[in-house]
């Protein structure tokens, strides 16, 4: 028991010794420094110097450029994350780009022959048209007069479905390239056809996301834009308040859930609140 707390005293009084430390000129034997330091001191001297250049690196390869030369590998993870994203984003424009394309393809094979403007799928200036110049091959008269007589040449005799129930949030306005209505209803609320008819587009567009187009008697077509699901094909024949797709918020030009109803007849938009009240 003595003999360790003699080592213990021995210990702390070793580091309380004090050491005379001298700096001598060889050649000229003069001293040039010297100063009287216990090994105590002199172990925390050196402890907080270690400290201090452990602490100083870290400063710096932290908080400046040099880590990138003294990591390796780690400039070129920053740039693959960087090449990564921007893949993400041309994949994504190439992806758009190539939607739009076969869009405006398709628009255009579809509608050419009977003189519809693609651009009334897309919002734009729409000139009037004679659907009675159509070839007859490419829709056949039985899908043009489906539910109306062949003497029927008024719209009087009409009956318009109402093709979603909600709220009219903006009218026609052909001066600012709206050919239609906005309608917004309920979440999944299915949208209907408002007249017998053939689905003669059914796809999806950048601007408009899922689109459906229906073709019906006395040169009328209706178009329903901005649904979260299509529910009809092309050339499908449909009924008047057969539901063809669900209501939904796809497509860029568009701010929340609602339907963008359109109808067009002999080549002009004809706002859909002449014929149908949704009240």
């Amino acid at each position: 028991m003595k003999n360790n707390q003699n080592s213990k005293r021995s210990f702390w009084q070793r580091l309380k010794v004090r050491y005379h430390l001298s700096i001598v000129n060889k050649n000229l034997l003069l001293e040039v420094y010297s100063r009287n330091i216990s090994l105590g001191r002199l172990i925390l001297l050196i402890l907080a110097s270690t400290f201090s250049v452990v602490l100083f690196t870290y400063l710096i390869i932290a908080f400046t450029p040099i880590k990138s030369f003294i990591i390796p590998g780690y400039e070129s993870e920053s740039v693959q994350a960087h090449l990564i994203e921007n893949n993400k984003r041309l994949f994504e424009l190439q992806k758009q780009i190539q939607g739009k394309i076969e869009y405006g393809l398709k628009l255009d094979s579809t509608f050419k022959d009977f003189g519809i403007p693609v651009d009334s799928i897309n919002n734009m200036a729409f000139e009037k048209i004679n659907l009675e110049n159509r070839k007859s091959n490419l829709l056949p008269d039985k899908f043009i007069n489906l539910s109306i007589s062949e003497e029927t040449k008024s719209l009087a005799n009409f009956h318009f479905f109402k093709p979603i129930e909600g709220i009219v949030s903006k009218e026609l306005k052909v001066n600012e390239g709206h050919h239609g209505i906005d309608v917004v209803a309920e979440k999944n609320a299915g949208v209907k056809s408002t007249l017998n008819g053939k689905v003669i587009f059914s796809s999806w567009t950048a601007e408009t996301g899922h689109v459906i187009a229906i073709q019906h008697s006395n040169d009328l077509i209706s178009i329903y834009k901005h649904n979260s699901v299509l529910l009809k094909k092309e050339g499908a024949i449909v009924k008047a308040g057969e539901v063809i797709a669900i209501v939904g918020n796809s497509g860029e030009f568009t701010t929340g859930p609602h339907l963008h109803f359109e109808i067009w007849f002999k080549g002009s938009p004809l706002s859909p609140t002449e014929v149908i009240n949704f009240e």
